[in-house]
């Protein structure tokens, strides 16, 4: 997994200047190529529709868009957790969308993508490190996230001119926000 995150080449995360905290998180949550295309790809393609000028969820999903600002809240997170949980996953990944062809696209291998248990707590994910930081506590960068059953999910695009998230499989309180 660690030679995958080095050939990743992400902008600012060369392995040589990760703490330790960073290089435990990568791990266990990075998503390798290899299993992303074996395990994820399939249910992203049948979930997400790359386009230009961003990504869509396909039709049929009941997917409700709202504003974005972030990938997620603590609350939204539960609720999310507790949606997957209930449609019977046990897993879900993260993996940012940069404009690539495709969801496994090769020639742009410089991206986040991470697949963590549902049994997973909010503090682990989102502020252990400095990685976990970068993707769910600041409002930078577009992500899809799917559970492992393709029943819950979302896409947060954070870097469009207007931020929005679409999501699908549950909805979540306007409090939680």
């Amino acid at each position: 997994m660690m030679v995958d995150f080095q050939s990743s080449g992400i902008e600012r995360y060369d392995m040589s200047r990760l703490d330790q905290a960073n290089l435990d998180y990568l791990q266990k949550y990075w998503l390798d190529a290899d299993a992303l295309s074996r395990n994820w790809s399939n249910l992203l393609d049948g979930i997400f529709v790359l386009q230009e000028g961003g990504v869509g969820v396909h039709s049929g999903l009941g997917a409700e868009s709202r504003l974005g600002g972030g990938l997620f809240t603590a609350g939204e997170f539960a609720e999310f957790k507790h949606r997957a949980t209930e449609s019977g996953a046990s897993c879900f990944a993260v993996v940012e969308y940069i404009g690539q062809k495709g969801w496994t696209d090769d020639s742009s291998p410089s991206f986040f993508r991470f697949a963590y248990p549902l049994s997973v707590s909010w503090d682990e994910i989102a502020a252990s490190c400095s990685i976990a930081y970068d993707v769910f506590g600041r409002p930078i960068r577009a992500f899809a996230v799917i559970a492992d059953n393709g029943q819950v999910g979302k896409y947060a695009d954070n870097d469009a001119p207007r931020p929005y998230e679409l999501i699908f499989g549950y909805t979540y309180e306007d409090e939680a926000l």
